[in-house]
């Protein structure tokens, strides 16, 4: 067999942390315990460090940053190293890439309406150029989920068998410590009177059901964490001055996972994911129930430990929500990041051959 090495684009360690960085630093680190010495390594632009691992090598290389260093100097270490690309952040290389892709979603290609700005616009096209070099080129590609495998499939006609499944997990919020002191810092909240949701105006996100369903429900605490200009936009939706509702602004890890912990439910009115991670962080956290959109990907990951919304008719209440048919801490069991490194290092060595 070749002696092969993977060589991941390392720059989201340098980036704010979303659900896709979050993604890329667990599933290196739990690969990290099961991956032979001299299969992986990490590279990284000057001025980013990775962590230290005990079987992933960390390599600093080139001297550009950001999008320059991504198209530039990674694929000149490619060239130079003779190792093969492990990109898991939706991006490779427009040229000089040979190897694996993690595509989480293909929003951008599939909800072309929630970008209609011109930063939108020009997101999405950039995104929608990655889809298709990806799709493309790439050896083998790995999602986060059946759902988005099959979207994949139907707009960039990618065969399923170049393809694998590798699912988000949630130990990463057993490393952190809640923060009670959310509610003394707001009184009105008041542990296991309210709903909880984590917003932002990204369209997919559905802000708006969650400032509806508190005007269908003046009798119940909304508690939404969150910045940007939330507020501003419960102002031009007509939905400002609700007083059952209490806008957090950015809140700490600490602070969300107590609040997620002592919440009615925490909402998650989605309009599109490839997986959808809050609900599960939630769960870990100790969230009694979750509510998420009735959609096949929330379904697939959530199964009968949600209650679900149906949006074509649950306008925002949620009283309506179909209830969920099992405990929602029955769902930690399904997902951790020792399954999925197992998973991804088995598609590694089938690579490999």
């Amino acid at each position: 067999m070749e002696n092969i090495v993977w060589a991941v684009d390392g720059s989201f360690f340098g980036q704010r942390i979303s659900g896709i960085q979050r993604y890329s630093i667990e599933l290196l680190s739990a690969l990290d315990a099961i991956v032979p010495p001299g299969l992986v390594e990490v590279v990284t632009p000057p001025g980013v460090r990775a962590p230290v691992y005990e079987n992933i090598k960390a390599v600093t290389f080139g001297t550009r940053k950001g999008v320059a260093w991504q198209q530039r100097d990674y694929p000149a270490y490619l060239k130079q190293r003779g190792a093969r690309g492990l990109a898991t952040c939706n991006v490779i290389p427009l040229f000089g890439f040979r190897g694996i892709a993690v595509v989480h979603d293909v929003c951008y290609r599939a909800r072309p309406d929630f970008y209609t700005d011109f930063r939108g616009r020009l997101s999405a096209a950039w995104h929608r150029l990655q889809y298709r070099r990806i799709a493309r080129t790439a050896e083998h590609i790995i999602t986060v989920s059946q759902f988005s495998k099959q979207e994949l499939t139907r707009y960039y006609g990618v065969e399923p068998d170049r393809i694998s499944v590798v699912y988000n997990a949630w130990q990463q919020m057993q490393r952190i410590a809640p923060d009670e002191r959310i509610f003394e810092k707001v009184p009105l909240l008041r542990r296991g009177e309210y709903y909880f949701s984590m917003a932002n105006l990204l369209k997919n996100k559905n802000f708006p059901w969650v400032l509806r369903a508190a005007r269908n429900k003046p009798d119940a605490v909304f508690a939404i964490a969150g910045g940007g200009s939330l507020e501003a936009e419960a102002k031009r939706l007509g939905l400002a001055d609700l007083p059952n509702v209490v806008y957090l602004g950015y809140v700490s890890d600490g602070e969300a996972k107590a609040l997620m912990h002592h919440c009615k439910a925490f909402l998650f009115p989605t309009l599109y994911e490839g997986f959808g991670i809050p609900p599960l962080e939630a769960v870990a956290c100790g969230a009694p129930r979750i509510y998420v959109s009735d959609t096949p990907c929330m379904r697939e990951v959530y199964g009968d430990c949600a209650g679900y919304i149906d949006l074509k008719t649950n306008r925002g209440y949620v009283d309506d929500v179909i209830p969920p048919k099992q405990d929602a801490a029955q769902l930690l069991a399904r997902y951790s990041w020792e399954k999925s490194a197992k998973d991804f290092l088995e598609v590694l060595e089938q690579q490999s051959v």
